[in-house]
């Protein structure tokens, strides 16, 4: 019984997303926000994600490592399945059976859009080492896409990270023409770069977006989506006007209140939304 009502939940969630498909401008969270709320509140995961989708929240954005319980509860609660997050470190060598458990649980519980955390380089990382490590990516990626899988990386916050910057991410897609990008405006900043001069350069690679605010350049702490200095509105319009139908994904990582970052943080985003279709 219990089997066949999450397969209800399951055909149901499939459905909807499918009717949606080309629903334009939708918001999603991290469920790791959701689970920070129920231990700041010190409510149950389900009150947290209820009052987070009762802000407006649409999509959520998921681990492959989470409960089958918690996964359920989200589809029950009516969370489109936005992004799967997937740690495979594929920069230490190939890994056949973490990759296919990953792919797996892309089939099961259909989420089609997967951002890849590939692991970080050495210190001492030559050119052959991270070329090797590029050979690997593409050809997980390569394989995904096989299986109606959209890849990406994000723009990581860490010098080590093989996708930390333009000029390594340059490098990447050039090995793995098939792999997206999750495009993340707080990292950008995070590493030095100018937020729209990142946007325009890969524009035609992105396929999801993290909306993420900085008090400077080089800081790490993450604000209310549009209250620092990542240029909120032109994001959003460059995207829109160039035909980006994807997701925004509000992200606030650390946050001493999340509950009222994320309700902020939906507001402002919804608003340069209502303002670009003005």
């Amino acid at each position: 019984m219990k089997r066949l009502i999450r397969m209800t939940v399951l055909l149901a969630v499939a459905l909807t997303t499918a009717l949606q498909a080309h629903a334009q401008h939708r918001i999603s969270i991290f469920f790791d926000h959701v689970a920070e709320i129920a231990k700041q509140e010190r409510i149950s995961i389900r009150e947290a994600a209820e009052r987070v989708r009762k802000l407006g929240y649409e999509g959520i954005d998921v681990r492959v490592n989470m409960s089958e319980a918690e996964l359920d509860l989200l589809d029950s609660l009516g969370f489109q399945h936005a992004c799967a997050i997937a740690d495979i470190n594929l920069i230490e060598g190939e890994q056949p059976k973490v990759a296919r458990k990953v792919l797996d649980f892309m089939h099961h519980r259909q989420y089609t859009r997967l951002l890849l955390l590939p692991g970080f380089l050495p210190k001492d990382a030559d050119s052959e080492f991270i070329d090797a490590a590029c050979t690997r990516i593409a050809a997980f990626v390569k394989a995904a896409r096989r299986e109606g899988i959209d890849v990406m990386v994000e723009d990581y916050d860490n010098p080590r990270a093989i996708c930390y910057n333009t000029p390594i991410l340059d490098h990447l897609f050039a090995a793995s023409p098939q792999l997206n990008h999750v495009f993340d405006s707080g990292n950008y900043l995070y590493c030095g770069e100018e937020v729209m001069v990142a946007l325009r350069h890969f524009r035609e690679r992105v396929s999801h977006v993290h909306l993420k605010d900085r008090k400077a350049m080089h800081d790490s702490a993450s604000l209310v989506v549009g209250t620092g200095i990542m240029p909120l509105k032109e994001v959003i319009s460059e995207l829109l006007s160039s035909g980006y139908d994807g997701w925004f994904c509000v992200e606030h990582f650390g946050a001493p209140n999340m509950l009222k970052y994320a309700a902020q943080s939906i507001a402002n985003v919804k608003a340069a939304l209502d303002e670009f279709k003005k």
